[in-house]
């Protein structure tokens, strides 16, 4: 199995695909081995959105591969043994086992952006907020060579759609990536304990 990554340096590099080459794999042509949860170990790409925990991505040792080019402390990363339906590969990402980043990767044949649109729309999770705000800046200026478009979800989740040239006509990356903070976290935290605390007194 060979997988060529570029050795990744944080979740900034984690994040800023573009400026990294795109890796392929070698375990089935792209459009072939569809799998399902019929086994076990496998995990259905077609199923899978943002959210998807660790344990599930790491314990499905035949759909999934541990990147061994992301060892930084605390950051995982899990790389698809198959492709989707338009040769995607799948590369999931956590902190501290928690989702940070999903991307799939266009690498053979780019997608074009009502595909990757569509892409986007099956791997948010059903708990996201509806679009709040689009990014094409970097589209519209036509300077880069690998421009990203930007879609929000709230404050906290964003998606990205990286096309090959700086006429954005095709996509070769597509990601959701939790962008939450301290103190967005913090806030859950103390909204969770709160929770918790009621449903104790309730008991008593």
């Amino acid at each position: 199995m060979n997988f060529q990554v570029k050795k990744q340096h944080g979740l900034t590099l984690l994040c800023a695909i573009s400026a990294l080459s795109l890796f392929t794999g070698c375990t089935a042509k792209p459009g072939e081995g569809s799998a399902t949860q019929a086994y076990k170990g496998i995990i259905s790409l077609d199923g899978i959105k943002f959210g998807l925990p660790e344990e599930s991505a790491k314990s499905a040792i035949l759909s999934f591969v541990a990147d061994p080019n992301v060892n930084l402390a605390g950051f995982t990363q899990y790389l698809s043994r198959t492709y989707d339906a338009n040769g995607g590969q799948y590369a999931i990402a956590y902190k501290d086992t928690l989702p940070k980043q999903l991307r799939v990767l266009y690498a053979q044949k780019p997608i074009s952006k009502a595909d990757a649109l569509a892409k986007i729309a099956a791997l948010l999770p059903a708990t996201a907020n509806p679009e709040s705000k689009v990014d094409d800046s970097e589209v519209k200026a036509g300077k880069k060579d690998a421009p990203v478009e930007t879609h929000w979800y709230g404050d906290n989740l964003k998606s990205e759609l990286i096309y090959t040239g700086k006429d954005a006509t095709a996509v070769k990356v597509v990601s959701i990536v939790s962008v939450a903070t301290k103190a967005s976290e913090a806030a859950k935290d103390a909204v969770t304990k709160s929770a918790e605390a009621k449903g104790e007194k309730k008991a008593e």
